[in-house]
């Protein structure tokens, strides 16, 4: 797999409709399924995007990413067959972390329904023992790395307020 790309997409948005399945009895999407569409997003976003696929990587060269942090906060309840908007990007990098950050809005992107943003430690598949990137990967990654003024000050919940205004000044409803 080649670990290069000429333009890469920093904040790329995909849609998923809400599956019965993943629902509570209430017909709300499930607190413990919203990681899965995250992360289906962004893996999903990375192979349309970066020609970039987590599972081939992780095969052909025995590491990968697992999640070591979590911090979520729901915002608006998420129903049964509502189709959302996903947005995805990697925030932060280290030699052995990766730091992603990642929205569900509803389908037109005016309303604000969850934030989460995760921590994943890069690790050896063979020995479970967390490594460090390589140049080429620390080099490909950041390529990806969004900014933006007001992203890294501040707490988790700072960082939800500022989203909450982008999203109700119309920063998300494009596309």
């Amino acid at each position: 797999m080649e670990l290069t790309i000429d333009k890469p997409v920093l904040s790329p948005h995909s849609f998923a409709r809400i599956r019965f399945q993943d629902c509570d009895p209430f017909g709300h999407l499930n607190n413990a399924r919203y990681m899965d569409y995250f992360l289906e997003a962004r893996s999903e976003q990375l192979r349309e995007t970066a020609n970039f696929d987590f599972y081939e990587y992780g095969s052909s060269s025995g590491k990968s990413w697992v999640v070591s942090k979590v911090e979520t906060q729901y915002l608006e309840p998420v129903k049964q067959n509502d189709v959302v908007k996903i947005v995805t990007r990697l925030i932060k990098l280290t030699p052995a972390t990766i730091h992603n950050e990642y929205l569900l809005l509803d389908k037109e992107g005016n309303r604000l329904k969850a934030v989460l943003r995760a921590q994943f430690s890069f690790i050896d598949l063979q020995k479970g023992r967390p490594v460090r990137h390589d140049q080429e990967m620390m080099s490909f990654l950041g390529s990806f790395i969004f900014d933006e003024p007001g992203l890294e000050e501040g707490s988790f919940e700072d960082r939800v307020k500022q989203l909450r205004k982008q999203v109700s000044e119309g920063k998300y409803s494009q596309d």
